[in-house]
């Protein structure tokens, strides 16, 4: 299945046109010089070139508007009332306070989920819908007939509130959701502590200020990784 991640690492879109001042006023130039061909030897200081400098700068900011619209039309790139239009046209709506990076995550799972109701996609748009303290669910089917959908909270916290798998209860049991032929049942997700071990390899001059760096960046690198939306356990 496809992840936000390996949407940001796509290619850029044809859609998405790379900007060079340089070469637009070069095709200015070029075809000013071909209608007025007396203009053939243009000095820098000439105001002919200051115009088609400007009108070669314009062009530059039109195209980015045009670059800037493109992307807040497709899901990977599209932020704030831009993703939330997105997101609408899919029957997804912004839950308070909830960030951009996790919105884009629902609305990919409710187009996913859109195929196969009652899947895993199905089921893991909903509970992630199901309240603002839900930072990732799990999905999975110990035996058939039966939906385990775990649940963690934001911040990481061991010990996921009643109130929060209550509200997911509330929402994946919905006679509208729930497939009729499944048991559904909601739990708090299970941490697993794991150590993390690193052997770095330094260049004898390396300054001490980078050393003592290294851990803490270390850290804060790992931290980014595992608690980023769409990579929790899989790592």
């Amino acid at each position: 299945m496809t992840t936000l991640s390996d949407l940001a690492s796509l290619p850029t879109p044809a859609v998405i046109e790379p900007l060079s001042f340089e070469m637009i006023f070069s095709e200015l130039q070029t075809e000013f010089q071909s209608r007025y061909p007396d203009y053939s030897a243009l000095l820098a200081s000439d105001p002919a070139v200051k115009l088609l400098e400007v009108a070669a700068y314009r062009e530059v900011l039109l195209r980015n508007r045009i670059n800037a619209a493109a992307k807040a039309s497709l899901l990977a790139f599209a932020t704030g009332s831009d993703l939330d239009h997105l997101a609408a046209f899919y029957g997804v709506t912004r839950l308070m306070e909830e960030a951009d990076e996790a919105l884009r995550l629902r609305t990919r799972q409710r187009i996913i989920g859109f195929a196969n109701a009652g899947g895993a996609a199905h089921y893991r748009y909903w509970a992630l819908s199901g309240s603002p303290e839900v930072a990732d669910v799990e999905v999975d089917s110990p035996e058939p007939g039966r939906v385990r959908i775990s649940v963690l909270v934001k911040g990481g916290e061991e010990t996921v509130p009643d109130s929060v798998l209550d509200a997911v209860r509330a929402v994946v049991l919905r006679d509208d959701i729930r497939v009729l032929t499944d048991t559904v049942e909601v739990v708090a997700a299970e941490l697993i502590p794991v150590t993390v071990t690193a052997r770095i390899w330094l260049y004898p001059d390396t300054p001490l200020a980078a050393f003592e760096a290294i851990a803490p960046r270390f850290k804060d690198a790992l931290a980014a990784c595992i608690f980023k939306p769409d990579q929790r356990g899989r790592v």
